[in-house]
């Protein structure tokens, strides 16, 4: 006969015959990886943007730096040069003659060739012989000007103190010029003073070719005699603007051209100059924008050096590298996307295989128990038909003489033991067959157990290969491949190739200590799905088979059970205490004990996790017990409890306090306990204050040496 299937849908593989533990695995680990890769790839390029940002904002000022060192390092060039020439001038007799006896025209015949010379040289344009008064007796560059009152900083200062003085100082026509001013002192008289000048534009034009940027000098109007500049400019080739600014006047430039974005910034110029630093962008160009607030000898502040230099390419190459690191994140994500795809795939249907045959088994199981009621039916039968062989015997003995009725008697009672004990026996194998269904019911809660290591493996695994420092190899390659030629000069010469041999060694070490890491991971995933195997072998035990039996370190055993709830015990704040005795290998059945400790490890942290106020701790211990004769585990925990009248019920088949508890994890651990030969017995003062399980098994059944 076959069984009636009374429940509805089969409880192993649901209504449609699919494995309902299997389904849906590789959805729910892909999904949350998949978007977990997605921000992971934002937030990469992001930081890759962000960090070539921050170089760009460092090259910016170090480029801002160089102009401040640029612009100290040509004035004092410029100063020292002219120091220089002026002490040899000042040791000439024929010029001290000419300077004591005011004779303009000798000291024009002997300083314009120094003048035509020091102009080519050096870039000195301005060359004055000044009065004791002040008064201007020759510019060699302009000898028809003179007779004026001079009355820049410099020469004041020199004539207060009676020392060389220089510096950056406007002249009377606007142009700003960096002076250098001695007293020409002659038999311990100050008989007049000697001033040269050079230019601010040839400075700036210097700071142009040694910098590769383009100068602007823009000074507030206010530091101009506009009737003055209109003459200026009106005697200059290039004569600058007076209205092309509101509030400045480019002074110098060392470009003729100047880009949209600059004039709309020199626009907006007040009176206040501040350093500041951004970048500026125009028909497909791109450009860093350096701004130096520029101040004269009185401390006065004038205006701004505007220093712009040209980005476009470094611009394009960082734009090209983020699109670059974007694409290469996206590649590695997908292949890892597509190798976990096809990974849990596999485990995928390799549950779903074993879920099958477990559906299997419990078809068989079911067969068995209805095999076992028609036995009992068959007993009762028989119990009958041995009371009417009773009632015979009983009416044969009334009929024939004493001894044959006691040998009838001796016969029948001899064929009636040798019927019970046959069925006996029948019964005895049938009880033991309706155990199998609740045990059946036991493995795919403990599968279920051993996927979620099996989860915490595979994500540690997806983690070591995004973070990997492999991504680094590519880039010393393409470095080596542009050296190819030169690569032998490159590495011992160039300052870059000379750390790439120490770089790739690193690179190596990290990519070796990637691979034993993701090894020992793979490790741990292969040990829980030989769990899960495990597993199913002890309900094979209990269907008949032998049990497996090996040498096993209980302190290791433990361990792997913890690492099963890694994740759930580091998410609910349980803290592990161990007290573990020293002990030898033991022989025991690791998959029944696996399965126990799995079973009480994860009571223990559901048994918290519903007070989630409060970090908690689990003890796990380990010993041989008061009489040394029996291994002895221990799980405590310091959670809801357990109500006194709740004690006795705990291992009876389906009781349980959980709103979604099955009721048969602990009654399969007592079941397996007592078929190692053991005992499993709970304790707890009462709600609120914690449980302890004790597992005890003789020494011998552990297997212990001798």
């Amino acid at each position: 006969m076959t069984p009636k299937n009374f429940g509805g849908d089969d409880p192993i593989t649901g209504s449609g015959g699919v494995p309902s533990v299997a389904s849906g695995v590789r959805l729910r680990v892909l999904l949350p990886l998949a978007v977990a890769m997605i921000f992971l790839l934002i937030a990469f390029v992001s930081i890759f943007a962000i960090e070539t940002k921050h170089r760009q904002v460092e090259n910016i000022s170090r480029t801002a730096a160089s102009v401040d060192v640029m612009f100290r390092e040509q004035s004092a060039d410029g100063i020292k040069v002219m120091r220089s020439i002026m002490e040899l001038i000042l040791q000439d007799k024929a010029l001290d003659a000419a300077l004591r006896a005011n004779d303009r025209q000798t000291l024009l015949d002997l300083s314009a060739p120094i003048l035509n010379k020091i102009r080519t040289q050096n870039h000195i344009t301005h060359f004055y012989y000044i009065l004791p008064d002040t008064t201007m007796l020759l510019r060699v560059q302009a000898p028809d000007k003179h007779g004026d009152k001079i009355g820049r900083f410099v020469l004041q200062e020199a004539r207060r103190t009676g020392k060389p003085f220089w510096g950056n100082e406007q002249g009377p026509l606007g142009s700003f010029t960096l002076r250098v001013v001695y007293p020409w002192i002659s038999n311990g008289e100050v008989i007049g003073y000697l001033e040269m000048g050079i230019e601010f534009e040839d400075i700036m034009k210097s700071i142009k070719n040694y910098l590769d940027v383009d100068v602007f000098v823009a000074i507030n109007k206010g530091f101009f005699d506009r009737v003055k500049w209109d003459e200026a400019q009106g005697k200059r080739e290039q004569p600058v603007s007076w209205d092309e600014f509101p509030s400045v006047v480019v002074l110098s430039r060392t470009t003729p051209t100047m880009s949209a974005p600059i004039k709309t910034y020199l626009s907006q110029l007040t009176e206040e100059h501040t350093r500041r630093t951004f970048e500026i962008a125009w028909d497909g160009q791109v450009a860093q924008t350096i701004v130096v607030p520029f101040s004269n000898l009185r401390q006065q502040e004038l205006g701004e050096l505007v220093v712009v230099r040209d980005i476009t390419a470094s611009a394009t190459e960082r734009r090209r590298g983020i699109m670059g690191v974007a694409i290469l994140s996206t590649v590695i994500g997908a292949t890892l996307t597509l190798f976990f795809y096809v990974l849990l795939g596999r485990v995928q249907r390799d549950v779903a295989e074993r879920t099958a045959r477990l559906g299997e088994a419990q078809q068989v199981l079911t067969a068995e128990q209805f095999e076992r009621q028609r036995a009992e039916r068959e007993l009762s039968v028989q119990q009958e038909r041995n009371e009417l062989l009773e009632a015979r015997s009983l009416m044969m003995e009334q009929l024939a003489t004493a001894k044959e009725a006691a040998e009838a008697a001796l016969r029948i009672n001899e064929k009636i033991t040798e019927e019970l004990r046959a069925t006996q026996s029948e019964l005895l194998a049938t009880a033991r067959q309706a155990g199998m269904a609740e045990i059946a019911n036991n493995v795919l809660h403990n599968v279920g157990n051993v996927l979620n290591s099996v989860n915490i493996s595979a994500g540690l695994i997806s983690g070591k290969m995004r973070d990997s420092k492999g991504q680094g190899l590519a880039k010393a390659l393409q470095l080596m491949n542009e050296h190819a030629e030169d690569l032998g000069d490159f590495l011992t010469h160039d300052k870059k190739g000379k750390l790439l041999p120490g770089y790739l060694n690193k690179v190596a070490a990290a990519l070796a200590a990637e691979q034993q890491s993701v090894v020992e991971e793979l490790g741990s995933l292969i040990k829980s799905i030989d769990h899960i195997k495990d597993i199913v072998a002890t309900q094979q035990a209990y269907s008949g088979a032998a049990n497996f039996v090996e040498a096993v370190q209980i302190r290791d055993l433990l361990e792997e059970a913890l690492r099963m709830h890694a994740d759930a015990l580091a998410r609910h704040q349980v803290t592990v205490a161990r007290e573990f005795a020293d002990m030898p290998l033991l022989q025991v059945d690791k998959a029944r004990l696996l399965q126990i400790l799995v079973n009480l490890i994860g009571n223990a942290e559901q048994a918290m996790s519903g007070q989630a106020d409060r970090s908690h701790q689990m003890t796990l211990g380990v010993d041989f017990g008061d009489d040394g004769r029996r291994l002895r585990i221990r799980v405590e925990d310091d959670g809801e409890g357990i109500a006194p009248e709740n004690l006795t019920r705990l291992f009876v088949h389906g009781f349980t306090t959980r709103k979604n508890g099955h009721g048969f994890g602990l009654h399969s651990c007592a079941l397996a306990a007592k078929g190692m030969g053991g005992t499993l017995i709970a304790q707890s003062d009462g709600r609120g204050k914690g449980a302890t399980f004790t597992l005890e098994l003789p020494i011998e059944a552990a297997g212990k040496p001798q």
